[in-house]
C-alpha cells in the first residue's frame, strides 16, 4: 500500500497531519496483519485435516500391529508344539540305554 506523504511536501507538518499519517500507517499495518491472520487460519485448517488423516492412519496401523502380534504369537506356539513333538515323539533309546547292536533288548 502506498501511503500519501503529500502533506509533508511544504515543510513541517501540523499535529493533525502527523496524526492522519500515523493513522494511515496503523491502518496499513492492521490490514497486513489481517491478511497474515487469514493465511495462518488457512494453514491451521490444512494442518488439522492432515492431522486427522494421520490419526486415522495411525489407528489403522496400530490395529494391524496388534493383529500381527497375535498371529506371531500363534505361530510361535505352533512352532514350539512342533519342536516338542519332534523331540519327544519317538524315543531313540529304550529305558535310557542304547539299543543292542544285534537288535536284542
Amino acid at each position: 500500500m502506498i501511503i500519501e506523504d503529500d502533506s509533508f511536501a511544504l515543510g513541517m507538518p501540523t499535529p493533525v497531519q502527523m496524526l492522519r499519517q500515523h493513522a494511515r500507517l496503523v491502518e496499513a499495518e492492521c490490514e497486513q496483519l489481517r491478511h497474515e491472520l487469514d493465511r495462518a487460519r488457512e494453514n491451521i485448517e490444512k494442518l488439522v485435516a492432515i492431522h486427522q488423516a494421520q490419526a486415522v492412519e495411525i489407528t489403522r496401523l496400530n490395529a494391524r500391529i496388534e493383529r500381527m502380534t497375535w498371529e506371531l504369537s500363534d505361530a510361535l506356539v505352533e512352532n514350539t508344539e512342533l519342536k516338542n513333538r519332534q523331540i519327544g515323539g519317538i524315543p531313540r533309546t529304550y529305558g535310557g540305554m542304547p539299543p543292542a547292536p544285534d537288535g536284542r533288548r
